[in-house]
């Protein structure tokens, strides 16, 4: 075997040790030489790739603490006082902030012909509610009955909350779903701190939206949501027993009787549910019964899952109360985040669990997420 050893003349060493060197320089010389603007640009958007790969895993919780009755918000505490749990595991808290920032609401009023006696205070509750607000929290108003209209984009503008609020006219039926899911889609397609306040009794009509569909999409959307519950049951049941050529009586949907079936008579037979007048008034009666019963515990379910509440309003003089509660709440709560030792993309639920550090005091906040996907 030979071996060849080559020999460099020591000039020609120097040249090829030197070239590596020139091309850095050459390449830092043509970057030097772009003009500033593009520089700024190109550091921006490596600034912005690397914030999207930090934060990609980054869960934020909004929380509010109070005393035990719920009735005071509690303010001044710090991040020691906090622990936090992802499926019983122990995380480390990375950001911590009391959340005096501004946030995006949606405020839902339903108004169908349940609510057609006291819209003129409906809307009254409702001027009081943005006016304890903050100046700078941005409010999108949307209004529902078996139609749905965003009568005015998020906006801080005050004057323009007062123009749409007298925009409110009633309807017949409830596109409650639907107008959930214009809520998250239309009205609170934003970043930061989010929620949706919705004046309904929950009894949903009308549209293709169903819980089973929404729930996820809300949980998704971050926004915490509230509901002021009216009961209406007793005057739909009063307009559902009436005979059907009584001009003021009600009726099922089709949507209606389709969900009493599914959830009530475990896979019976739909066909003698079709017709609303062919139905007796007991049946009628104990439709409509069902039909608050599974709204009841479905509004609930909405409300816990995304660290939000129910406050069932008996009479709408109650209203302006429940508003003043929530207003409080939403402008004095914590906000904290962690990266999470599970760190798999797996679209999976994971529960969480936030525990105070000082007797006396109760936190409310969402019970979990859902994972992001690859």
């Amino acid at each position: 075997m030979r071996i060849i050893t080559r020999f460099y003349h020591p000039l020609i060493l120097s040249a090829l040790l030197i070239l590596p060197v020139i091309y850095g320089l050459s390449c830092f010389s043509l970057v030097s030489a772009q003009d500033p603007e593009q520089k700024d640009q190109n550091q921006e958007k490596i600034e912005q790739d690397a914030t999207i790969k930090l934060d990609t895993d980054l869960v934020s919780v909004d929380l509010s603490v109070t005393d035990r009755k719920g009735n005071r918000s509690v303010t001044g505490l710090t991040a020691a006082d906090f622990a936090v749990y992802e499926d019983g595991v122990r995380q480390r808290i990375t950001n911590f902030s009391t959340a005096d920032v501004p946030f995006s609401l949606a405020l839902m009023i339903d108004t169908s012909a349940s609510t057609r006696d006291e819209l003129e205070l409906i809307k009254r509750a409702a001027r009081r509610f943005i006016d304890d607000l903050r100046l700078r929290d941005r409010i999108a108003l949307l209004q529902f009955n078996k139609d749905i209209d965003i009568t005015q984009a998020l906006t801080s503008n005050r004057t323009k909350l007062e123009d749409a609020l007298n925009l409110l006219k009633l309807g017949s039926g409830t596109a409650f779903y639907d107008a959930m899911e214009r809520s998250v889609d239309q009205a609170l397609k934003v970043g930061g701190k989010k929620a949706i306040v919705a004046l309904t009794d929950g009894v949903d009509s009308y549209g293709s939206a169903t819980y089973d569909l929404l729930l996820p999409e809300l949980e998704k959307a971050g926004a915490s949501v509230y509901f002021l519950e009216l009961d209406t049951e007793s005057f739909t049941e009063a307009g559902m027993v009436r005979d059907c050529n009584d001009k003021d009586h009600f009726r099922f949907s089709k949507k209606q009787l389709q969900k009493y079936v599914k959830e009530y008579l475990q896979g019976g037979d739909e066909e003698g549910y079709q017709n609303h007048c062919a139905l007796s008034s007991l049946e009628r009666i104990q439709i409509n019964g069902r039909l608050y019963q599974s709204a009841r515990r479905e509004l609930r379910e909405i409300s816990k899952r995304t660290g939000g509440r129910v406050y069932p309003i008996k009479e709408l003089r109650e209203l302006e109360s429940a508003y003043k509660q929530i207003a409080a709440e939403l402008s004095q709560q914590y906000s904290l985040a962690y990266y999470p030792t599970n760190d798999k993309h797996d679209g999976k639920w994971r529960t969480l669990r936030v525990e105070i550090r000082r007797p006396g005091f109760a936190v409310t906040t969402k019970p979990g997420y859902r994972a992001p996907q690859d």
